[in-house]
C-alpha cells in the first residue's frame, strides 16, 4: 500500500477529515468536460466503422455539443489556473510536446466540423471526408490527453527533477499502454448505450466488464499498492449503465444523452482518489499545490458563476436537442403516412 495512502488512512481514524473544497470543486468540472470529451470520440468512432448506419444519431449530438465541449474545457483550465498556480508552468513545460499536439489537433477538430456544418460537396471535398478528418482528429486527442493523464497518475515518463518527459520511458512502463486499452474498451462499450443502437447492447456490457478489469489492473500497476476500495463506486456506476440498457424498463432512461452525461460524470468524478492526495505516482501531495491565498477567493468566483452560466448552456443543448429529436419524429410520421394509407 502506498506510504501517502496510509497516512491518509491514519488521520481518517484520528477523527481528521479536511476537504479540499478546490480540488473536488475543480475535479467536478474536470469531470464534466471529460464526459463531454469521451462522447464526441465515442461517436468519432462510430461514425469511421460505420458512416451510413451512425451519421444520423451522431451528427445530431456532436454538431450542437462540440461547441460545449470546448468550452467546458476552456473553464477547467482557467479553474485550474487559479486552484493550482505552481504547479500549472511546470506542467507546461513537462506535457510541451503533449499540449502542443493536443492544440494541433484542436484547431484541426475545429475546423473540419465548422466546415462540415455548411458543406456537402465541394469538389473532391465532402461532409463525409470532414467529418472523417474530425474523427481522427477527435480520437488523437483522446490519446494524448489519455497519455497527459496517466503521466499525472503514476508519474509514467516524468523526470520531476528536470521537469522533462520522455515518451520512450513512458512506454518502458506498461501501466500507461493498460490505461488507454481500458479506457478504449469502455468507451467501445458504452457507445451503443449513448448513441442507442440497441443491437450491441450484449456486446455493451462484455466490453465494458473487460474494461473495467484492465483499467482496475492498470491502476493497481500505476500506484504499486492494494487498490483502494473506493474503485467499487466508480466499477458499479460504470457496469450499471450497460445493465440497464439490456432492461426494456429502463433501456430509453439510461440511454437519455443528459441521464447519461449526468451519470458517467458522477462516475469520473468518484475516480478523484487516483490523483488525491497525491499525485506523480505518489510524488506529489495536491493539498501542497493548492493555493489558499487571495486568488482562492477568485476561484470560487469564477467557479459560480462559471458553473451557473455553463449550466444554461447545457440547458438550451437538452432543449434543442428535445426539439429537434421531437421535428424529426413528426417528418418520419409525415412520411410513412403516405405510404402506410397507400
Amino acid at each position: 500500500m502506498h506510504p501517502d495512502w496510509k497516512k491518509e488512512r491514519k488521520r481518517l481514524k484520528k477523527g481528521v477529515l479536511t476537504i479540499n473544497f478546490l480540488f473536488y470543486t475543480n475535479f467536478a468540472v474536470f469531470s464534466v468536460f471529460a464526459v463531454l470529451l469521451i462522447t464526441e470520440l465515442m461517436g468519432s468512432v462510430l461514425l469511421l466503422i460505420g458512416w451510413n448506419k451512425y451519421k444520423g444519431p451522431v451528427l445530431e449530438y456532436i454538431i450542437p455539443v462540440w461547441e460545449v465541449t470546448g468550452t467546458f474545457g476552456a473553464f477547467w483550465v482557467v479553474t485550474s489556473d487559479f486552484a493550482y498556480p505552481s504547479i500549472l508552468i511546470p506542467l507546461a513545460s513537462i506535457f510541451s510536446a503533449g499540449i502542443m499536439i493536443f492544440l494541433i489537433l484542436f484547431v484541426f477538430r475545429n475546423a473540419t466540423i465548422s466546415y462540415a456544418e455548411f458543406i456537402k460537396k465541394r469538389g473532391w471535398l465532402d461532409d463525409h471526408k470532414l467529418y472523417a478528418g474530425y474523427s481522427i482528429s477527435s480520437i488523437l486527442m483522446g490519446l494524448t490527453v489519455l497519455v497527459i493523464i496517466s503521466g499525472i497518475i503514476g508519474g509514467n515518463g516524468i523526470n520531476l527533477k528536470t521537469m522533462t518527459f520522455s515518451a520512450w520511458t513512458w512506454l518502458l512502463n506498461p501501466s500507461g499502454v493498460v490505461f488507454i486499452i481500458g479506457a478504449l474498451l469502455l468507451m467501445i462499450g458504452l457507445a451503443p448505450v449513448f448513441y442507442n443502437d440497441s443491437n450491441l447492447r450484449r456486446a455493451s456490457i462484455v466490453f465494458v466488464v473487460l474494461g473495467l478489469i484492465v483499467s482496475n489492473i492498470s491502476l493497481a500497476m500505476f500506484r504499486n499498492w492494494t487498490l483502494s476500495y473506493y474503485v467499487i463506486i466508480p466499477d458499479v456506476l460504470a457496469l450499471l449503465v450497460p445493465i440497464l440498457y439490456n432492461i426494456d424498463f429502463t433501456r430509453k432512461i439510461v440511454s437519455n444523452k443528459i441521464a447519461f452525461i449526468a451519470l458517467a460524470s458522477i462516475d469520473v468524478f468518484f475516480l478523484n482518489f487516483m490523483v488525491y492526495p497525491t499525485a506523480f505516482g505518489g510524488a506529489l501531495s495536491v493539498d501542497a499545490l493548492t493555493n489558499s491565498g487571495p486568488l482562492a477567493s477568485s476561484y470560487v468566483v469564477i467557479t459560480i458563476l462559471g458553473t451557473i452560466m455553463l449550466a444554461v448552456l447545457v440547458a438550451l443543448y437538452a432543449i434543442a436537442v428535445a426539439r429537434k429529436s421531437s421535428q424529426q419524429k413528426k417528418e418520419d410520421l409525415k412520411t410513412k403516412g403516405p405510404a402506410g394509407s397507400s
